[in-house]
């Protein structure tokens, strides 16, 4: 029997693990509406505004009391933890088709970008994948699109070593320390 205090990491390849792929992002999301990260870092070469919790049974409904029987969509999920307390930051490659997700997030958040609680970045050469939170770093090759997560062959890595976490915690705040810090 293995003891889960020892158990670090998880990792997951898609497409064939789609479904646990989904659930794991939908979870991640729901801890992040239960306990917000002080700064929640979110990096990706490419990011649509997908379904992420899937909230038709209204399982969900008493995180975000206006929340639909329907499926969630990333926008309106950041959105409920911007209104928790969060920070996020959000650093995507600067292409025409992160610039939907982006003015979606402008649109609907002006106010949490006036604050800087939400700071968005367009680099041209932002590659890498992942969501870091207080105790999780979500890291792989994955964009948080809908071929990522169902169609393309990717492979994800959920990290819970504080260690790990806090190495890309410091790393991220070096490099973008004079943009979002």
């Amino acid at each position: 029997m293995v003891n889960e205090q020892f158990i670090s990491s998880r990792e997951l390849f898609g497409p064939t693990q789609s479904r646990a792929i989904r659930d794991l992002l939908q979870s991640l999301f729901i801890g992040e509406l239960i306990s917000p990260s002080t700064r929640l870092w979110m990096f990706f070469g490419w990011v649509s505004d997908i379904e992420i919790i899937d909230n038709r049974m209204r399982q969900f409904s008493y995180l975000q009391s206006d929340w639909m029987a329907s499926k969630i969509k990333l926008s309106d999920v950041l959105g409920a933890i911007l209104q928790k307390g969060s920070s996020i930051i959000l650093i995507v490659r600067d292409v025409d088709h992160n610039h939907q997700f982006v003015n979606v997030l402008k649109r609907l958040y002006q106010s949490y970008i006036l604050s800087n609680k939400l700071v968005i970045h367009l680099t041209p050469e932002e590659h890498r994948k992942g969501i870091l939170g207080e105790d999780y770093l979500l890291g792989g090759s994955m964009n948080l699109t809908f071929n990522g997560i169902t169609t393309n062959e990717e492979n994800l890595v959920l990290r819970r070593d504080p260690a790990a976490i806090e190495e890309w915690r410091v790393t991220l705040e070096q490099k973008w320390s004079g943009i979002v810090c």
